[in-house]
């Protein structure tokens, strides 16, 4: 069934200047009036909206494009900032190595007792104890030297890059002569290593 849409415009404009001035008068602010809401509705109304949404838009861009400028701006600072960082984290490793260095500490400690003239008896590394983000790594110490001997060997430890915590000591005299005292100490000594995700 087909739907008829013929309107005879003509007959009813006719009509409408025939009708009196009053009806015509609001029959044409009715038909302006639908034609003002059905532009907004259809027309401007969408257009605000989607200009408000590429106004916004435009401000986080130009946000962004500022804060990228600064960061350009200030890159040497920005790297300087970052080789420092990086600087504090060599040497935080060394005091607390993220690997297991237990040979390159024992070295050391091998080191400084041969320039100040300790003699290393044994060094006994003992169960590491896992904390938070560390490992505390335990271990028994035996050497014997002079008294000054012995508290040089002490400082140099304690100025080695790798932290040591050296515990309560047994100190007895191994061996005494008119010349000399040498001093047996033992006791125990900890280090510590960075737990890594691979521990």
């Amino acid at each position: 069934m087909a739907l008829d849409f013929d309107i005879d415009f003509d007959g009813k404009l006719e009509q409408l200047a025939k009708a009196p001035k009053a009806n015509r008068l609001a029959v044409v602010s009715a038909l302006l009036m639908s034609i003002a809401v059905g532009y907004w509705y259809l027309s401007y109304q969408p257009a605000q909206e989607a200009l408000q949404t590429y106004v916004l838009k435009a401000h986080g861009l130009q946000r962004n494009l500022n804060n990228a400028r600064t960061v350009a701006n200030n890159l040497p600072g920005f790297e300087a900032e970052v080789a420092s960082l990086q600087r504090d984290l060599d040497l935080a490793l060394k005091q607390l190595p993220n690997r297991k260095q237990f040979e390159d500490l024992l070295q050391d400690i091998s080191t400084a007792g041969k320039k100040v003239g300790v003699s290393i008896k044994s060094i006994d590394r003992d169960q590491e104890v896992n904390r938070d983000f560390y490992a505390e790594v335990p271990f028994k110490l035996e050497i014997e030297g002079s008294y000054h001997d012995l508290a040089r060997f002490f400082e140099m430890v304690a100025s080695l890059p790798r932290i040591v915590n050296v515990g309560a000591l047994d100190i007895k005299v191994a061996s005494e002569n008119q010349l000399a005292t040498q001093l047996k100490v033992s006791g125990r000594a900890t280090t510590f290593r960075f737990l890594s995700d691979g521990a």
